[in-house]
């Protein structure tokens, strides 16, 4: 009897379990669906619709515009026409036609010469010109050790010691008049100009026209933080430090420099972190990287044992004091070369340097127009797009770097240069200048593991309010797309609009 009832409830819950079971999988079928639909990859055009009701876009201006680099077909585009502040992309319009306008094989060129003659005892009578030729990687330290400022400074003394000069009767001048003696461009912002990403371009450069201030370790929180050196030695600089320590957070740390070309007064501004073991860096831009030049090539030739009669000058203060500048022809006794365009171009971009791309700019209104100024330049980068059929109405170009607030460009604009200069004999050296998704430059830390990886180039651009990316990349089927996508005005924080573009950028790598 108790074997049969046990049996009777084992049935009878089997029957519940049954129905259960069967109830639960009526409403599976629309849970998997519901599923499924959640998990369901977006596109490039869903990504662009969410962002027009992104709330973070509400009050931006924005746009995006991506193309197909073997002919001229639209595969994505919003707000392609739009003329807006581009920030560090500018670069790319200043680079491209440099390559081409220059050839990539280019090397700036600095000389050394003198006027008078030397007597029997090797005593100059006459000056030592260190003729600058625009040259941005004189004494730079991103290059072979031939960039350096004591190999080259070395190197301008060996080359007078040959010439049989071991004395001079005169003076070291700086000629820097292959550019306008005007450094950046006239709407730069004052809070930029005196830090080392506002140094301008100069006919004749040292140490990328920046300075290096080291403080020592800093002990206590608020004390005044105390300068240890200033590398290179500028001469005539005036410093009014301001700069605190702050707690052990790095929050609310940053250290500004305030100042302006041929001002010797530079302010320093901030806080630097509780550090009880390491100096502090912060950079500068230098007053007159002309005087600076010519000063450090001084003293080097003092340190030397070489003696010098009078003080070490430029062309310009010698006008602006209207001195009488020597007019005896010079003879060059050594030349100093820069690395290939090329190699300077593909440190511009992957390192987004201003003054190199000021200085590629003036020199381009050199070569071309024969005047080595900002706008010259601007005119020669302005003539070559559109000689080559790319439409530059709404396009506003005031410097070569992107640094200038009033420039203006569209997506449209970006990506029919980016397009037109795949035809060029130099775009793979232009090609290979561009950082690589998740691998190098501004964009090595994003688009990892995703079908950009490894795969997107592009130039980044960021400023107070504004992020923008435009570069190549190959979609699925391996055909090569030119994209840009700019925000303007955003009031997010930046980290959330980067983000919001690397997923544009990976569903851009993702297109049939």
């Amino acid at each position: 009897m108790r074997s049969f009832l046990k049996e009777e409830i084992s049935n009878r819950q089997r029957i519940k379990i049954f129905f259960f079971a069967l109830f639960i999988f009526s409403f599976f079928p629309s849970f998997a669906q519901k599923h499924k639909e959640k998990e369901k990859k977006t596109t490039l055009f869903d990504e662009i619709e969410l962002l027009k009701k992104d709330d973070d876009f509400k009050h931006v201006t924005w746009g995006i515009c991506v193309v197909k680099t073997d002919n001229d077909s639209t595969i994505a585009e919003y707000n392609s026409e739009v003329s807006m502040i581009p920030a560090s992309t500018m670069k790319v319009i200043t680079t491209a036609p440099a390559l081409s306008l220059l050839g990539k094989d280019f090397r700036f060129k600095t000389l050394i010469q003198y006027t008078g003659n030397i007597d029997k005892t090797g005593t100059l009578h006459g000056n030592i010109y260190i003729k600058g030729g625009g040259d941005p990687t004189l004494g730079a330290y991103r290059f072979d050790k031939t960039t350096t400022v004591d190999y080259i400074l070395k190197q301008w003394m060996d080359g007078i010691f040959q010439a049989g000069i071991n004395k001079i009767d005169g003076a070291i001048i700086g000629d820097a008049s292959i550019f306008e003696d005007e450094l950046i461009a006239p709407n730069w912002l004052y809070a930029d100009i005196g830090n080392y990403y506002g140094a301008g371009a100069c006919g004749l450069d040292i140490c990328e026209n920046a300075f290096t201030v080291y403080f020592e370790p800093s002990k206590n929180e608020g004390d005044s933080a105390k300068i240890v050196r200033i590398d290179p030695d500028v001469p005539n600089m005036e410093v009014i430090n301001k700069v605190t320590v702050s707690g052990p957070s790095k929050e609310g740390t940053g250290v500004y420099i305030n100042g302006t070309p041929y001002s010797n007064l530079r302010i320093f501004e901030g806080k630097i972190p509780l550090n009880k073991k390491e100096e502090f860096e912060i950079y500068g831009s230098q007053p007159d990287p002309s005087l600076t030049c010519t000063y450090l090539f001084d003293k080097f030739l003092k340190s030397e044992c070489v003696e010098i009669s009078q003080k070490p000058t430029t062309i310009r203060l010698l006008k602006m004091k209207n001195q009488l500048v020597d007019t005896l022809k010079r003879k060059t006794i050594f030349t100093t070369n820069s690395p290939t365009l090329e190699e300077i171009v593909y440190q511009t971009n992957l390192r987004s340097l201003n003054v190199y791309a000021e200085h590629l700019l003036k020199m381009m209104g050199y070569i071309v127009n024969n005047e080595g100024g900002t706008y010259s330049g601007i005119k020669a980068v302005r003539n070559f797009w559109s000689s080559r059929g790319v439409d530059l109405s709404g396009f506003l170009m005031e410097d070569g770097s992107g640094l200038s607030p009033m420039n203006n460009v569209t997506p449209r604009h970006l990506t029919e240069m980016l397009r037109v200069f795949t035809k060029d004999a130099t775009f793979t050296s232009f090609y290979n200048s561009l950082p690589i998704g998740g691998k190098t430059g501004s964009i090595s830390n994003i688009l990892k593991g995703s079908a950009a990886d490894n795969n997107l180039r592009a130039k980044s651009g960021y400023m107070y309010g504004v992020r923008s990316f435009t570069g190549y990349v190959k979609n699925k089927k391996k055909e090569q797309l030119a994209f840009s996508i700019i925000i303007n005005n955003y009031e997010c924080k930046a980290a959330e609009i980067k983000k919001k573009f690397e997923k544009l950028m990976i569903k851009i790598a993702e297109l049939d």
